[in-house]
């Protein structure tokens, strides 16, 4: 039977679903009344459920047997009986999939890659037959989950593209042994949404390497890992536009609240750029439905939030400890009404957010030198600038010729942005001296890309990219980050030759973040002659740390400095490098 696409995909990932039901989640509407799950979803206007299905879940204890082949079947049966669509999401594991582990299902770990490729095609039009026989057949499939750094690891592990793709194809033929794209639609999966580098890169090289044809792109877009709104709308518009694809983010969340136990904190919350609330979590929805609908020709299909049906159990911590579209009674949260979204509600000429100036400190009777324009972030994920009139605390409107403010403190100014009803507050700090350390480091913002330092790579496939970062509140120009990462062990250097004039301590400084695994060493490093100082760090994904050096030992002479690292793989950013004179602070 024909298929024919949504207009557009408003969907969840209910995988856990069954098990949260058999350990007694109950969920319960607005008012408080007790809803059968379908029932709710369906009622605020979802449309699709995504299901991942593990090989053998049995072999690993931590999977409880969830995800099998049985239980997808029971709850295909209620996805049909309710009218919705039905994405399969093949994982070719026993137990979760991701960018970091494709382990290979137990029964196969001992299979030739020709072996290998036999079973993902026989595994795959098996299945696919078994639920077609009970009239459950999925509208589309995932071949593998967040795929972007391999398949079915060792064999597929990336950069081994040939052996990935051949994988990947042996699944491909087996899904289209069961149905052709009318019936069954292909998607292939990767995480890093907002992303483009990433992401061409991958599909480049596969399709250069013999990738058969599929239907779809399926992207992860989390607002705290994958990039800005921003990144978002320009990721899918070259993306859909160059492969000639439509494009669906099958998974997408925000926090309702910020939690140390849960996957948003404080630094990550910054990181997203809205507020980890209820009203934030429906911001974030909205957005992602209005970014995606604004692809030109329809080529943005729709989202899936991932697992919105969980409860914060105590002590547990985890997603459910608040990404979940319910809270700790089990009622369902405002951001259940994004999925009430149609193309004909878009609000893209909307203000989503505008983003407060960072003020520099002024010197008492400065002259005030406030922008005339903000960047307002819009629905459909485009940047504006606007204008603002400011205002003091009085409200009078403030005089930009005048010598600014006579005596130190910190000051309260707010700032009326046109077209939107909310004012914008920022405060000055007014100071009687300015003191600011010189940086002697050469272009330490990269600003001239990497000319004045020296780079050392152990491997070829290490990636390294000089990344520009609009940071709330969105200062001009960007603050740039190099990214460093690869996908087998590798060694990297970076170090610069600072000519010392003056002898004393110096300090070192730089903001770092990053992966972190087993045998990872990152070290930000000064040397001198035969002096070696060094600090280790530790990354962390949750945010920038900075990390020093202190009180190097310096005579007249050169002074090398920089970052060395020895790992598996992983990812790293940096910023800010900085060396100061002591007796200048």
């Amino acid at each position: 039977m024909h298929m024919s696409l949504l207009d557009f995909y408003k969907g969840v990932d209910i995988s856990f679903l069954p098990q949260y039901l058999d350990e007694g989640m109950q969920i319960r509407d607005f008012d408080g009344t007790p809803v059968e799950p379908f029932t709710l979803l369906k009622k605020y206007g979802v449309n699709a459920i995504r299901l991942r299905i593990w090989n053998k879940p049995e072999n690993v204890p931590e999977s409880k047997g969830y995800c099998n082949l049985a239980q997808t079947i029971e709850m295909a049966r209620q996805i049909k009986n309710h009218g919705m669509r039905f994405l399969l999401d093949f994982h070719y594991s026993d137990y979760w999939a991701d960018p970091a582990q494709q382990k290979k299902p137990k029964d196969w770990e001992a299979l030739s890659f020709e072996e290998l490729k036999t079973a993902v095609y026989c595994y795959t039009r098996d299945t696919l037959l078994a639920l077609d026989a009970e009239g459950v057949l999925p509208d589309m499939v995932q071949i593998g989950n967040e795929i972007r750094s391999g398949f079915l690891f060792p064999d597929g592990e990336l950069p081994d593209y040939e052996r990935m793709v051949e994988l990947i194809n042996a699944g491909i033929r087996g899904a289209r042994s069961v149905g052709d794209s009318d019936r069954l639609q292909i998607m292939i999966h990767l995480d890093q949404g907002g992303r483009y580098f990433y992401l061409k890169e991958w599909f480049s090289k596969a399709v250069a390497c013999g990738l058969l044809d599929f239907d779809l792109i399926g992207l992860s877009y989390y607002p705290f890992w994958h990039g800005t709104f921003t990144d978002l709308k320009e990721s899918i518009s070259k993306l859909s536009e160059e492969f000639q694809k439509p494009v669906l983010i099958v998974e997408t969340a925000h926090a309702w609240r910020k939690s140390a136990n849960g996957f948003i904190d404080e630094t990550q919350e910054k990181i997203a750029g809205v507020e980890a609330t209820p009203q934030g979590q429906r911001k974030v929805l909205d957005l992602v439905m209005n970014i995606v609908a604004s692809l030109p020709d329809n080529r943005g299909l729709g989202i899936y939030y991932w697992e919105p049906l969980c409860i914060p159990r105590p002590g547990q911590g985890g997603w459910a400890e608040n990404m979940g579209l319910l809270d700790e009674q089990g009622k369902v949260l405002e951001g259940i009404q994004s999925f009430e979204f149609t193309r004909q509600k878009e609000r893209w000429n909307e203000y989503a957010k505008i983003y407060a100036p960072r003020l520099p400190d002024l010197l008492v009777g400065m002259k005030l030198d406030l922008p005339r324009e903000l960047t307002v972030l819009m629905y459909d994920g485009s940047i504006r600038k606007k204008k603002v009139t400011w205002l003091d605390a009085c409200g009078q409107v403030l005089d930009f010729s005048d010598t600014g403010f006579q005596n130190p403190g910190t000051y309260s100014i707010s700032g009326a942005v046109e077209g939107s009803g909310e004012m914008i507050d920022v405060e000055i700090n007014v100071l009687t001296e300015l003191i600011q350390a010189e940086n002697l480091l050469r272009d330490a913002n990269w600003d001239e890309g990497l000319i004045q330092w020296e780079v050392e790579k152990g491997e070829e496939q290490v990636m390294v990219q000089i990344c520009p970062e609009f940071e709330d509140p969105f200062p001009a120009p960007p603050v740039n980050g190099l990214r460093v990462e690869s996908r087998k062990n590798f060694t990297f250097q970076i170090r610069q030759q600072i000519n010392i004039v003056k002898a004393g301590k110096y300090d070192l400084q730089v903001e770092f973040r990053g992966t972190d695994t087993t045998n990872v060493e990152i070290r930000l490093f000064g040397e001198q002659g035969d002096q070696r100082k060094e600090t280790v760090i530790h990354p962390s994904e949750h945010g920038w740390t900075l990390y020093e050096v202190k009180d190097l030992m310096c005579s007249p002479g050169i002074l090398t400095v920089g970052i060395s690292i020895a790992s598996p793989p992983i990812y790293g950013l940096m910023r800010r490098f900085n060396l100061i004179n002591r007796m200048d602070r």
